[in-house]
């Protein structure tokens, strides 16, 4: 029969403790299993994950065994009286120390920290070990016995110092896996919410950024739709040159100059203008449906989506455009022709000729074409 106390074994390759804690991955239940199995590992009664703010005096519990929400809850109260925490020095990541090598017990009992945290709960006997260290703030786990339980010996501090690195690397990669998924849905939401559709695609065309949100955006274009998962040209004549745009974009050995943006111009069937479109490389992402590397592409509608957004346009502001040349170069890069145009602006078509020849004096352009395209330019790079 074991004892009640035995002293904890150093955990090795295979230990079935050790691959729940690289596979707790960003579960906060799976942390918690994993404080439930070191607690029974280490015969403590209370294990817990926490952290502390040097600079704020503030603590925290993020995990604990068992789960006591009281006792969670005091851990933060007298965060600021916790006298194993007067030091921030002895907080070293990867360090194991036991609380009588900060503070003995005889000066512990004598702490307010002591009779409304530890006493009331039955603790005494204190393991601690840093697991990372982030300037002001530590992240430590503490193992807790109370006081007619035996204190931590050095078989069992060892075996804890062993465990440690393991659990460092594992809460880094909770990190990691919690800041990119942050990421992206903080990036999805400026994608969603841009004024104008901004797809993500790989070298196939198939959508990256598939959202239903995404899928509208593609289809609100009347130059472009989706199909099984794909952006193709709504035209037919159309999809070849918009393939090779995005074959272009995604090119691994592309060169620095290749990097800027296509600007194309698809027939939109059902409208008088044609949609105007610009197509760039975006990087790489790793697949994990794939098990690779693939190269993606932003595909973006240069299409005004609103009568005013020509008004707060950066091109507009870069070249000094009057509202009424703002207006007309904005529905130039649209794909409207010199006729449209003046019929939108309810101009002859002699204004807005001597609109164009303005824009393209301060812009220091000589065709629709070449707006378009310098237009392109600096809109999708900002």
């Amino acid at each position: 029969m074991t004892p009640l106390f035995a002293s904890a074994v150093a955990p090795v390759a295979g230990d079935d403790l050790i691959y729940h804690v690289h596979a707790a991955g960003d579960s906060d239940d799976a942390w918690c299993s994993v404080l439930a199995q070191i607690r029974e590992r280490f015969r403590v009664r209370w294990a817990a994950l926490a952290r502390h703010s040097f600079a704020t005096r503030a603590g925290l519990a993020l995990y604990s065994a068992p789960r006591d929400p009281h006792l969670c809850a005091a851990l933060s109260d007298y965060a600021s009286r916790n006298p194993w925490f007067l030091s921030s020095d002895a907080y070293r990541e990867g360090r194991v120390m036991a609380g009588e090598e900060l503070l003995s017990n005889r000066e512990l009992v004598k702490t307010d920290f002591y009779r409304g945290l530890m006493q009331p709960h039955g603790l005494y006997h204190r393991l601690c070990g840093v697991i990372a260290r982030r300037s002001t703030l530590v992240y430590y786990l503490d193992l807790h016995r109370g006081p007619d339980e035996p204190r931590f010996g050095p078989r069992e501090k060892n075996a804890f110092a062993a465990l440690l690195p393991h659990l460092t690397l594992a809460l880094d990669l909770r990190w990691r896996l919690r800041e990119t998924d942050d990421m992206n849905r903080a990036l999805r939401r400026i994608v969603n919410t841009h004024a104008r559709a901004a797809l993500l695609v790989d070298a196939q065309g198939r959508m990256v950024f598939d959202s239903g949100h995404a899928h509208g955006a593609a289809e609100s274009v009347a130059g472009l739709r989706v199909e099984d998962g794909r952006i193709v040209a709504a035209a037919g004549a159309d999809d070849r040159v918009l393939q090779e745009a995005i074959a272009r974009a995604t090119h691994a050995s592309m060169n620095a100059e290749e990097r800027t943006a296509q600007v194309l111009s698809l027939s939109a069937p059902g409208r008088s203008e044609p949609a105007v479109i610009s197509v760039r490389a975006a990087g790489s992402v790793f697949s994990a449906e794939l098990g690779e590397v693939r190269n993606l592409a932003i595909v973006t509608a240069l299409n005004a989506p609103s009568e005013d957004e020509h008004a707060d346009c950066a091109f507009v502001h870069q070249f000094g455009l009057s509202p009424a040349q703002a207006r007309m170069s904005s529905l130039i890069v649209t794909g409207h022709s010199i006729a449209s145009a003046a019929r939108e602006l309810h101009v002859s078509e002699n204004t807005a000729r001597s609109h164009l020849k303005q824009i393209f004096q301060k812009t220091d352009t000589h065709s629709q074409m070449e707006l378009v395209h310098l237009h392109g330019r600096i809109c999708i790079s900002l």
